[in-house]
């Protein structure tokens, strides 16, 4: 089994690498899953305690090593959490230790100046519950700078990972390329 986590913020084309990647598993009749945001994050989505995260993250990981599955794909993990929560990586290594022996970290990155423009880009064509929850951090400006200050979190979260990784700029949406280079690192 061969897990990939893609960590990045809202925006940075965590749902674009899946789609490739659930395309290239489909193609080769790998067995696979998706570990969806809505099982990672969206349970506690306005939580700020880190044992409710780890506690959470522990349930979801141990029920997906479970699955007789080849790849399993996390849509964020514990990176977001560790933000969240205020955390120090440390509070969350044995998160890691779970995981740490079969899994390839994807960081998706964004040019910080292209953050706002991502942004407004999603509220177009995001649902409407989005744009909601993006409101609720206040005017363009402090959502912008919630995003960018998001992304730098979790970039300088990847100092202290012990996990394989590898960070892509996503400014330029080349998702299949991204992907392809994904792959390689993954056989």
């Amino acid at each position: 089994m061969k897990i990939i986590i893609l960590e990045g913020i809202a925006t940075s084309g965590k749902t674009s690498i899946i789609k490739y990647l659930s395309a290239f598993f489909d193609q080769k009749n790998f067995k696979f899953s998706i570990i969806s945001e809505d099982k990672t994050l969206m349970p506690i989505l306005h939580n700020q305690d880190k044992q409710v995260s780890i506690e959470l993250l522990k349930l979801v990981i141990k029920q997906a090593l479970t699955d007789d599955k080849e790849f399993i794909i996390f849509d964020r993990l514990f990176f977001t959490h560790i933000f969240r929560t205020n955390s120090d990586y440390s509070n969350f290594r044995e998160i890691e230790q779970m995981i740490k022996d079969y899994t390839i970290l994807a960081f998706l990155k964004i040019d910080e100046d292209q953050i706002p423009t991502r942004i407004e880009y999603a509220r177009q064509h995001r649902d409407k519950s989005w744009n909601e929850y993006i409101s609720q951090k206040g005017n363009d400006e402090e959502i912008y700078q919630y995003y960018i200050q998001q992304q730098r979190t979790l970039e300088n979260l990847l100092n202290q990972t012990n996990l394989n990784y590898k960070a892509y700029n996503t400014t330029n949406l080349q998702f299949e390329e991204i992907t392809q280079d994904l792959v390689k690192i993954i056989f």
